[in-house]
């Protein structure tokens, strides 16, 4: 459990934090006992009232930059993730995979005494993040405005699903529901098949992302001024500013992208092609390429055929050109082809499962993969480091906590 802070010593800049266990994940990341101070996010303190996952991914990566994180959860239940199977023994895979590295306390906010205790422990952090739907949060009592009067300095984060204005701004929202809100989804899938969600929840993730963007950058300006400031993402406006060119293309050219599975537009060869086992992928944008893939698969006689030797025409027989490559390397199993046409120079890969990809990331000795030890009957659960390394360690992990394993924070806040 991490020891909490007598409110006296409200300073972010002089805190005295219990380290402990996280010396020991730093030792475990290849940096010296004692050094969690190095971390970059030491001594900001982070109020944490975010559950499902776009604000837990926030302040995962904030938790593991060394922020510490003190996470807000409903008596008894907790975040609904916990309860998400499979568990191995008492702990959920999706709820450990996010909050890892954090503290939990319990507290019904809706009660007077939970409301008083938010508003002392607003005034000791640095950082308050929520992502309740709009409006939630200022009928509480932990608005903005509220919480910036208690303490002008502090760094608030919204993430919501519409934004906090406009005629969508109270709607509820998951990443299903964004992904088709935002036209994210008409882009995924084969050109005659239905859109296709991305395999991953990109809203959430992204949203969490842009949070901790703007929450550092944040933090960075109150440094200069001394001001606190208000940042708002929403998952909405998170997939539309991934969408880049492609925003841009519709509007100069008032037509919406076709959604060309692996496909490219005006690239040919270019996406996903049949081996002998399996897929491989392949990105090409030069002529060049043409010969040396031709080349690389023993079939020179294609160099010169006017149907593929220049870029325009491989587009204009781009079902030809497909068709003929597959025939190709069907011939040959997909690590063949990938060795072939990376000694060519041609950018390509495997098309692998997740779990294919993680044993030979766990493998390759990169030290991305981490085994976080748990207590108890838990045991060992494997989980990828943040992507962030700092002077050429990963940053450490913790546990995620068991619920409300740090009330004994709350005694410091309490008024006699």
């Amino acid at each position: 459990m991490t020891t909490p802070i007598d409110p006296s010593t409200l300073q972010a800049q002089s805190r005295d934090v219990d380290w402990t266990k996280k010396d020991e994940a730093v030792t475990e990341a290849g940096l010296e006992t004692g050094a969690a101070n190095a971390l970059p996010l030491a001594g900001v303190r982070i109020l944490d009232l975010t559950r499902y996952l776009s604000g837990p991914y926030a302040t995962l990566l904030l938790a593991e930059m060394g922020a510490e994180v003190v996470k807000v959860e409903v008596p008894g239940t907790g975040d609904d993730t916990r309860h998400i199977a499979p568990m191995q023994g008492d702990v959920s895979f999706y709820h450990s995979s996010v909050n890892r590295s954090k503290a939990s306390v319990e507290l019904d906010l809706k009660s007077d005494e939970g409301q008083k205790l938010i508003h002392a422990m607003v005034a000791d952090c640095d950082v308050f993040i929520q992502n309740f739907r709009t409006g939630v949060a200022e009928r509480l009592g932990f608005g903005y405005d509220a919480l910036a009067k208690l303490n002008p300095r502090l760094v608030y984060c919204s993430i919501s699903g519409f934004g906090r204005t406009g005629p969508e701004s109270e709607r509820a929202a998951f990443d299903l529901i964004v992904q088709a809100e935002s036209g994210i989804m008409s882009l995924n899938g084969e050109s005659d098949k239905p859109p296709s969600k991305l395999g991953l929840p990109v809203a959430d993730l992204s949203s969490g992302m842009f949070a901790v963007q703007g929450i550092l950058a944040a933090l960075f300006k109150r440094s200069q001024t001394g001001k606190g400031s208000l940042i708002e993402v929403s998952m909405m406006s998170s997939l539309l500013s991934l969408s880049v060119y492609n925003a841009t293309r519709y509007f100069i050219t008032g037509e919406s992208p076709k959604r060309m599975g692996s496909r490219h537009p005006g690239v040919v060869p270019y996406g996903q092609y049949a081996a002998s086992d399996g897929n491989i992928l392949l990105s090409t944008f030069s002529d060049g390429s043409w010969k040396r893939i031709v080349d690389a698969m023993d079939r020179p006689e294609l160099a010169d055929d006017v149907r593929f030797a220049v870029a325009s025409s491989r587009v204009a027989h781009r079902d030809e050109c497909d068709l003929l490559l597959s025939g190709i390397f069907s011939g040959f199993t997909s690590e063949e082809v990938v060795r072939r046409l990376r000694v060519a120079g041609i950018p390509c890969g495997v098309v692998r499962s997740l779990g294919d990809a993680l044993e030979r990331e766990s493998a390759s000795g990169s030290g991305s993969i981490v085994d976080v030890e748990y207590p108890g009957n838990v045991g060992t659960i494997p989980s990828v480091h943040i992507p962030i390394k700092f002077d050429g360690a990963w940053c450490p992990s913790r546990p995620a906590p068991v619920l409300g394993q740090d009330n004994a924070l709350l005694e410091r806040y309490k008024t006699p």
